[in-house]
């Protein structure tokens, strides 16, 4: 299978568990839905570097595994780096983060790696999906764009946590160990593929 190909599959399956469209994928990535669905396609058109680095540490996935290049889907440390140098700090703007969650030893020792990924995913689209509401389409396109982002912050911040409460309350009872399955199961979905 050609790298692309992988790509388009991999990429497909994530999009599929985590029941995103086109449109809300796009968004997330800043852009079109068409250029989404040609990677699922695997057209001509395919994420850059930049793009495959901002997929992965979407769905907490390394970008070997969505290139076809390993069967590993998570890997510790870039799970961890994105929740430690992102995800941690949007939730504590939110959130009382347990302890267990807030320290590498504890989410390594209390969370499977399928739950922090959800988290990852969860946090992410919501963040960005967040700062689209209230700053409007194209927002990041503008010169001026951490300046209005910060200016909005507070708005930013309640739309977020409104994301966060309307999907159920997913990511707060994925940290408390409510829920301790990943309801988004891309591991169990990717066994399947491979069967």
């Amino acid at each position: 299978m050609s790298v692309r190909d992988a790509f388009a599959q991999r990429f497909s399956l994530l999009r599929s568990v985590h029941r995103q469209t086109y449109k809300e994928l796009g968004d997330v990535l800043w852009l079109s839905s068409n250029s989404i669905n040609e990677w699922t396609l695997s057209k001509n058109n395919f994420p850059n570097p930049d793009k495959l680095v901002l997929l992965a540490n979407l769905y907490g996935v390394s970008v070997d595994w969505l290139l076809g290049r390993t069967d590993t889907l998570y890997v510790h440390d870039i799970m961890a780096s994105v929740e430690d140098s992102f995800v941690i700090n949007l939730l504590a703007s939110v959130y009382d983060i347990p302890e267990s969650y807030r320290e590498l030893a504890g989410r390594k020792a209390s969370y499977s790696l399928g739950v922090r990924a959800n988290i990852i995913t969860l946090v992410i689209t919501s963040q960005y999906s967040a700062m689209a509401q209230v700053l409007g389409k194209g927002f990041h396109k503008k010169p001026d764009f951490e300046d209005i982002v910060n200016a909005h912050s507070v708005d930013i911040r309640n739309a977020f946590l409104k994301k966060l409460l309307d999907q159920d309350d997913l990511v707060g009872r994925l940290l408390r160990k409510e829920k301790v399955e990943p309801p988004f199961d891309v591991e169990f979905a990717f066994r399947q593929l491979k069967k």
